[in-house]
């Protein structure tokens, strides 16, 4: 009996071992191919970023996106997300948000690459916002818009800034903060929430420049808080349901697009060759009324760039004037040798509405501006996707992953810039190292309104320092919870001093 059994024990035991040999074999086969490619890639220098990953589902809804969006709705601002793993994984790093790999190049690293990445447009790369932008702004948009179509849309809306409609806009600028200015202080107040008056007086410029003077104040309102909820999206969790920050973007998006296609379809009633306006929307549609079908603009090409420029003109550069006015705040002594050479300057030119004659004179005011703009990164980071595997910065990069270059790194790196949480106007004295000043990009994706951004920077500077003497109300250096472009929860509250009598 026990030789039986023992017999038909050993025979199973053949069986199986027959049965599982192959399979043993195929998985140390397995391994072993795994370890051969893993030495093979970092043999050739392929290795991927360091960083946390992981599956479709864990990188939508897990510990990195859940992270991007706690930094995101506090007050220290989504940057804290990446500042966080920098110091945890180097100056190149992965994470996964919203399901999909994003690379971080930073300091030495990003700028090192940025030649390759932000200079031209490399047949590998393309530009790549985060999905939730390309829904808000609309496929058509500069910023969503593939290579080939990029180029063509540029070429369209140059128009917009060459030299006579910028020197139209430096005078419409002038007027409308003049205006705003004097509303500010009427009443004697002395205490202004810089951001309120800078979304507003930007706001209007952009608006009279790209569709016209509304003359409705209440439909120019409405507008205004409809770009500013499409902004607030950008960052949101894109999920469509009412009540959602997302969801509101998308309806505020609709209601624009709602009342551009009015206006379009009102001007196309009355003639557009009869219509005498000249904003920028009038020589959209006659250009596109006149070109050859290959190059004319759709109406949805048009509406979703109208918006674009409205947020690119208005949100970023009231953001960029508000960190301006506080870092000035914090330091008086700057503040007042800037007042000393604008005071001269006004003197000159008998305090006269400005030209662009007088702006390219105020060489102390720029150097402030582009401190301002360092020190503030208003855009973080440009990202372009991996249009197929290829290597960056020595890592292996898969196709579809999102390359960033980190623009904030390398204006605080301190190799770059000496001191570089200083604000010094004084650095810009010598010439600036390349790709070290990436506040508008680079290459022929460099932001086409840089500078009417820099005339409004320079603008609202010069009125405000020959104007008022300012300290800061409230010193919270908190951020705005979801805000696309980092910026003050406060809106830098400031009290005034008029320098001359007659301001009251």
């Amino acid at each position: 009996m026990m030789s039986t059994t023992t017999t038909t024990e050993s025979a199973w035991g053949l069986a199986a071992y027959i049965l599982l040999l192959p399979a043993a074999i195929a998985a140390i086969t397995c391994l072993l191919l795994r370890a051969l490619r893993a030495s093979h890639l970092q043999g050739k220098n392929k290795s991927p970023p360091p960083g946390g990953i992981g599956s479709w589902c864990r990188g939508f809804v897990g510990a990195e996106t859940l992270s991007f969006l706690a930094d995101n709705s506090s007050g220290r601002g989504f940057y804290h997300f990446v500042h966080t793993r920098a110091l945890r994984y180097g100056a190149c790093f992965r994470t996964t948000l919203f399901a999909r790999t994003h690379v971080f190049l930073l300091s030495s690293t990003a700028r090192a690459a940025a030649s390759g990445l932000l200079a031209a447009d490399p047949p590998h790369f393309a530009k790549r916002y985060v999905r939730t932008v390309a829904d808000l702004l609309g496929e058509h948009s500069l910023l969503c818009t593939s290579h080939d179509t990029h180029r063509r849309m540029r070429r369209a809306v140059a128009g917009l800034f060459a030299s006579a409609s910028t020197a139209a806009f430096v005078e419409t600028f002038d007027r409308l903060l003049t205006a705003r200015l004097l509303l500010s202080t009427t009443g004697c107040k002395d205490r202004v929430v810089v951001l309120n008056v800078a979304l507003d007086v930007t706001f209007r410029a952009i608006c009279e420049m790209l569709i016209g003077a509304q003359e409705d104040a209440r439909k120019l309102e409405r507008l205004q808080s409809d770009v500013m909820d499409v902004t607030q999206a950008m960052l949101a969790v894109p999920i469509r349901l009412p009540g959602t920050r997302f969801y509101r973007g998308l309806q505020a998006r609709k209601r624009i697009m709602d009342a551009l296609r009015q206006e379009i379809s009102m001007r196309r009633q009355n003639g557009l060759k009869l219509d005498r306006r000249d904003d920028f929307l009038q020589t959209l549609l006659l250009k596109s009324h006149l070109d050859s079908p290959e190059e004319a603009l759709t109406d949805e090409q048009i509406l979703d760039n109208i918006l674009t420029l409205i947020i690119a003109g208005q949100v970023t550069t009231a953001t960029a004037i508000t960190w301006m006015v506080k870092y000035l705040g914090d330091n008086t002594d700057l503040q007042e040798k800037l007042r000393s050479v604008q005071l001269d300057l006004a003197s000159r030119h008998h305090d006269s509405t400005l030209t662009l004659q007088h702006l390219n004179t105020m060489d102390y005011a720029y150097k402030t501006v582009k401190e301002s703009l360092r020190m503030a990164t208003i855009v973080s980071w440009f990202p372009r996707v991996a249009l197929k595997d290829c290597q960056v910065a020595g890592f292996h990069i898969k196709k579809d992953w999102i390359v960033n270059v980190d623009a904030r790194s390398i204006h605080y790196d301190p190799n770059i810039y000496e001191n570089p949480t200083l604000f010094d106007p004084s650095r810009f004295n010598d010439d600036m190292k390349p790709y070290s000043f990436l506040v508008f990009g680079a290459g022929s994706r460099t932001c086409l309104g840089m500078n009417l951004a820099k005339i409004m920077m320079l603008i609202f500077l010069h009125r405000l320092v020959t104007n008022f003497r300012w300290e800061m109300a409230d010193h919270d250096t908190s951020l705005e919870k979801w805000a696309m472009f980092p910026r003050l929860k406060n809106g830098c509250p400031i009290h005034l001093t008029p320098i001359h009598k007659d301001m009251h």
